[in-house]
C-alpha cells in the first residue's frame, strides 16, 4: 500500500524545531517521522498510530517524542478473529495483561515448543514474538500502550541439540519499532540463516509460512518488510548469537513489491489444490554448495493445516522450500517430495522456466503413474493423491532419453520383489526404526511396514505389476520401482 506523507514531517524535517499536538491520530495509511534533532512534544492526550483492515500507520522517531501531559502512544494492531497470530511489542514496558482472557504465548527453542502465559505480569520484551489468540468472534484492534520503542533493540538466539534437526534453532522474534523493518538492512550474524519466515494465519484450515532471502527473486513468497507488531522465525545455524534490530533498519515500508527479474537460473514449481497455492524452488549460485547455505536456502516449515499442499525438496536430511545448488552439472536430477492432509486433485505449476539457459530441458517424473512431462511444453500437471505418505516425484535437467530409473540412495543397498516377498537391505546397521511403504501405479498405498532389521523378507500379495517402494529412516530417504512378476 502507499503512505501518505503527514504534513507534520516536513515541517519538522525542514525546520527542526520543537513542536506541540493536543494529542495526535496518525491514520492508517499515513506516515510520520520526528528527524533527529527534532522534538515532537505531546502535550495532552495521546498520540494514537492506526492499524485496521487496510494497514497500519508508520511512525519513525529518530527524534524525540515527549508526552509532558501524562499522554501516551497508542499503538493499533488489527488482527482477524480466529487464527493465531505472531505478534511483537513496539511499545516499551507492555505485559501479558493487555491480552486478559485471550490466549497469549511464547516460544522456546531449546524444546521448538509453545507454552502459555497465564499471569498478567509477565514482560514483553522488545524484539521478542509471541502467538496470540483473541477470543472476539469478529476482528479485533488491539491496542499497545506506552512510549515507542526506537534506537537498537537486541535479541539473544539460541541453537540446541535435538533429536530432531528439523527442529533445531528456530527462534521467535519481533519487530520492536512502530514503523516496518526492511530486513536486507539488517545486519546478520554469521551464526544466523539469511531467511525469515512469517506466519500467514489466512492460509489453510491453521494457517502456513511464508518465507523470503535475500536475492531469492520470484522463489520468495513475501517481502523483506516486516510490519510493525509482526513476530516472525528466524534460525541460528551455528551456535548462539545476537540479533540487533536499528533505526536504520526501520523503513515506512509496505509499498509495492514490484519484480525485477530473477538474477540467478531457478525452477518455481507451485503446487495447488483446495483453493490454496504453495510453492517450491530450486535455484543454482556457483557459490553455493550441496549442503545447507545459510544465505543461500531456505527451509519449509510445515503445519497443521490438513488443506495445505505442500512441496519440498531434501537436503543434508532437511526438508527445504528453496533449495540452491552450485550447478545443473552434476545435480540434473532433484527429487521433489508432495504431502497434504486432505486427498483429492492437486495440480503443479511450473515457472521460470525462462531464467533456465534454453537448451536445458525440463521434465518432470511421476514415478507412481509412469509419467514423464516435458515442462517447457505443458508446465501445469494435474494428479490424484491420497492421504499419507510424501509422494515423490522428480525434477529431471535433461532429456527425457537420458533419464533412468529413481536415483538410488545410500540408504538400502538391495531391494526388490520376488515370490510375494519384498527384499530389503540396508547399507548400514539401523539406529532407529524404518517405515517402508509400497505404491501402486495409481499413487495408492497398498502395504506399510516398520523395521529396524538389516535384512528384511516382508510378505507382500499384491498382484503382478508395477510397483514404488519408499522408506524413510533417520531423515534419509530411498526410493526405487520394482516389478512383480
Amino acid at each position: 500500500m502507499k503512505f501518505k506523507q503527514l504534513s507534520l514531517t516536513l515541517s519538522l524535517c525542514c525546520l527542526g524545531l520543537f513542536a506541540a499536538a493536543q494529542g495526535m491520530r496518525v491514520e492508517a495509511g499515513t506516515c510520520l517521522t520526528v528527524h533527529s534533532g527534532t522534538t515532537l512534544d505531546i502535550s495532552a492526550g495521546d498520540m494514537i498510530i492506526e492499524s485496521d483492515a487496510s494497514g497500519d500507520a508508520s511512525l519513525i522517531e529518530l527524534g524525540t517524542v515527549s508526552y509532558t501531559g501524562g499522554g501516551e502512544a497508542n499503538v493499533e494492531r488489527y488482527l482477524t478473529e480466529g487464527k493465531w497470530h505472531l505478534i511483537s511489542s513496539p511499545v516499551a514496558s507492555a505485559v501479558s495483561g493487555m491480552f486478559v482472557d485471550d490466549y497469549l504465548q511464547y516460544h522456546s527453542e531449546n524444546t521448538n515448543g509453545w507454552t502459555d502465559i497465564t499471569p498478567l505480569n509477565t514482560p514483553l520484551d522488545p524484539a521478542k514474538g509471541y502467538a496470540l489468540w483473541t477470543i472476539d468472534g469478529a476482528p479485533t484492534t488491539e491496542i499497545f500502550a506506552g512510549a515507542t520503542n526506537s534506537g537498537d533493540k537486541d535479541f539473544d538466539f539460541t541453537l540446541s541439540d535435538l533429536p530432531d534437526e528439523d527442529n533445531e534453532g528456530w527462534n521467535l522474534v519481533g519487530n520492536p519499532y512502530p514503523s516496518a523493518i526492511d530486513w536486507d538492512e539488517v545486519t546478520k550474524p554469521a551464526n544466523l540463516s539469511g531467511a525469515i519466515w512469517l506466519f500467514d494465519p489466512t492460509v489453510g484450515d491453521n494457517g502456513d509460512y511464508k518465507y523470503y532471502i535475500s536475492g531469492g527473486g520470484d522463489a520468495n513468497t513475501t517481502t523483506q518488510y516486516i510490519p510493525s507488531g509482526q513476530g516472525f522465525f528466524v534460525r541460528a545455524t551455528a551456535g548462539a548469537g545476537t540479533l540487533t534490530f536499528q533505526n536504520d533498519d526501520r523503513t515506512h515500508g509496505g509499498q509495492s513489491f514490484y519484480k525485477s527479474g530473477n538474477e540467478n537460473p531457478m525452477l518455481v514449481l507451485k503446487a495447488s489444490g483446495n483453493n490454496i497455492t504453495t510453492q517450491t524452488a530450486i535455484r543454482f549460485i556457483a557459490e553455493a554448495s550441496k549442503e545447507v547455505d545459510r544465505l543461500y536456502d531456505v527451509h519449509r516449515i510445515i503445519t497443521n493445516s490438513t488443506n495445505v499442499p505442500y512441496l519440498y525438496s531434501i537436503c543434508a536430511g532437511e526438508k527445504m522450500a528453496i533449495n540452491t545448488l552450485p550447478s545443473i552439472e552434476g545435480n540434473e536430477s532433484i527429487p521433489l517430495y508432495f504431502e497434504a492432509g486432505t486427498k483429492g486433485a492437486y495440480r503443479f505449476k511450473a515457472t521460470e522456466l525462462e531464467s533456465l539457459p534454453f537448451d536445458v530441458p525440463v521434465f518432470l517424473e511421476d514415478p507412481a503413474r509412469q509419467v514423464k512431462q516435458d515442462l517447457r511444453i505443458n508446465p501445469e500437471y494435474s494428479f490424484n493423491y491420497q492421504k499419507g505418505e510424501p509422494r515423490t516425484f522428480i525434477i529431471h535437467f535433461k532429456d527425457e532419453t537420458d533419464i533412468d530409473e529413481l536415483p538410488q540412495q545410500h540408504l538400502v543397498s538391495n531391494c526388490y520383489l520376488s515370490q510375494n516377498s519384498l527384499h530389503i537391505d540396508f547399507a548400514q546397521p539401523l539406529t532407529s526404526n524404518a517405515q517402508i511403504s509400497i505404491y501402486n501405479t495409481a499413487g495408492q498405498c497398498v502395504l506399510q511396514a516398520e523395521t529396524i532389521q538389516a535384512n528384511n523378507t516382508i510378505s507382500f500379495q499384491g498382484t503382478a505389476g508395477v510397483y514404488f517402494i519408499h522408506v524413510r529412516s533417520n531423515k534419509q530417504v530411498f526410493a526405487s520401482k520394482v516389478i512383480k512378476l
